[in-house]
């Protein structure tokens, strides 16, 4: 009987991350039903709800970047990779990882945190009348994506430098 390889801290933190991120999508759903419902049906229009399901989709994308890295389903140009051995598909994982995804991470966290704290600073809101305040709390998931796809991409490198040893 095979042992279930056990899943770390960090794995854990994007599975939950990525399960939330899918329960989002049924709610974007419900959201834009219910907007188009009231526009449509009632000819009711509110601005702060159409804020609401842009928020939520853009929580959907920030939320499910890592658990996307995670399960290997990011998007590559499939040409000659998918023609590639095994082994040589994950040294350009590896080398990819190290050498485009780490400095991706770099940006995202520290120019998401300036762009987060700047928003929070000046109390930044919706910029149409009636949509929704605190739009740091938006921002704050560009540097919380950051900071998950980092811990993902080290993951990955970790288990790839101990497969290798």
């Amino acid at each position: 009987m095979k042992k279930k390889p056990t899943k770390n801290y960090f794995e854990r933190i994007n599975l939950f991350v990525g399960m939330i991120s899918s329960y989002l999508v049924l709610l974007l759903i419900a959201l834009i039903s219910l907007s188009v419902a009231l526009r449509y049906l009632f000819s009711i229009g509110f601005t702060w709800l159409q804020d609401l399901y842009i928020w939520i989709h853009a929580f959907i994308i920030l939320l499910g970047v890592s658990y996307t890295f995670n399960k290997d389903g990011h998007v590559r140009i499939d040409v000659l990779y998918r023609k590639l051995n095994k082994l040589t598909q994950k040294k350009i994982n590896f080398f990819g990882s190290i050498f485009f995804g780490l400095p991706i991470c770099y940006f995202l966290i520290f120019k998401g945190y300036n762009y987060f704290v700047r928003s929070f600073l000046i109390d930044e809101n919706s910029k149409e009348t009636g949509g929704l305040p605190n739009l740091f709390i938006l921002k704050f998931f560009i540097f919380l994506m950051g900071l998950l796809l980092f811990f993902e991409i080290v993951n990955k490198i970790i288990k790839y430098l101990a497969k290798n040893d």
